[in-house]
């Protein structure tokens, strides 16, 4: 089945992601810039020192929103060619391995760093995936999880 990056692509993937793979499958010959967004697990975070993360995904709905923020990119961008694929990981991910990758490529680079910065920043803020941060004394959900 052919993937339509330029309506955007939305990965779940439970194993780890390698940036250079992502960013390649959405370049393309009209394509004259490429701009790919890695989100990695740091080692500390709210000053603890941090052992793994573990993320969950209400899995049903992340493709359905994903679509809505693509939609939402392209109509930003105003027409302007993009080819989009983000992929999010679920399950344990551990220090220094991406959490998150997102490739973006289009004619221009302009569009293609906006078109990512928007993808990464509306993730973010609306898609369901929570991430629970575990520390050597502990844990913390970070964001809500409602």
């Amino acid at each position: 089945m052919a993937q339509d990056y330029e309506a955007g692509v939305f990965e779940l993937v439970r194993e780890p992601l390698v940036p250079a793979q992502i960013e390649e499958r959405v370049q393309h010959p009209a394509c004259g810039a490429t701009v790919c967004f890695t989100g990695s697990t740091r080692e500390e975070n709210r000053g603890k020192r941090v052992v793994r993360l573990e993320y969950e995904a209400f899995e049903k709905m992340t493709g359905p929103e994903m679509q809505r923020i693509f939609e939402r990119c392209r109509a930003e961008q105003q027409g302007a060619r993009l080819r989009m694929l983000v992929a999010h990981r679920v399950g344990v991910v551990e220090v220094g391995e991406p959490s998150v990758v997102i490739a973006v490529a289009s004619p221009h680079r302009a569009q293609a760093f906006a078109a990512a910065r928007f993808l990464i920043d509306e993730l973010k803020r609306t898609l369901p995936v929570w991430k629970k941060e575990i520390y050597a004394d502990g844990e913390h959900w970070i964001g809500d999880r409602s």
